[in-house]
């Protein structure tokens, strides 16, 4: 009798073993599971943030873009008439990618001071120039990018 106990109780052992080991299998795998979780989620959720930074930083460029498209066409229009836009105020251009306004204001000497301001969506973009009219030829002084 003691003989069958002492096989029962080595089989209870046996299956206890198994046991341990399938939990602790199930364990390892639960915890190699949330790892890959957290990291997909962090990947994801960095993928995002890159996604709308870019689209952030093109739309910007995309309106400093047309702001200095519309500099320089009032700097065409000037050279074909010094007299272009003065006392006029803000002058609108529509264009297929957005629209801005330029103002140019009479600085005295031969100055003007060109404001360019331009909308991509809901991105704008302001640009100040000032250029010097000499014998129709048309330098640039000074040009920044303003943050109003």
């Amino acid at each position: 009798m003691l003989h069958i106990l002492k096989r029962y109780k080595q089989a209870y052992q046996q299956e206890i073993k198994k046991h341990q080991q399938g939990i602790s299998l199930l364990i390892v795998i639960i915890i190699i599971g949330s790892a890959l979780l957290i990291i997909t989620t962090s990947a994801l959720v960095v993928g995002l943030g890159e996604r709308q930074i870019g689209y952030i930083s093109q739309r910007g460029d995309e309106a400093l873009a047309l702001a200095d498209g519309c500099l320089d066409e009032a700097k065409i229009r000037i050279r074909r008439n010094t007299s272009y836009g003065l006392g006029q105020g803000a002058l609108p251009l529509s264009l297929a990618n957005g629209s801005c306004t330029i103002q140019i204001t009479d600085l005295g000497a031969n100055q003007r001071q060109i404001d360019s301001v331009s909308t991509v969506v809901e991105f704008t973009k302001h640009i100040r120039a000032t250029i010097q009219i000499n014998a129709g030829i048309l330098t640039s002084l000074t040009w920044e990018e303003r943050v109003d």
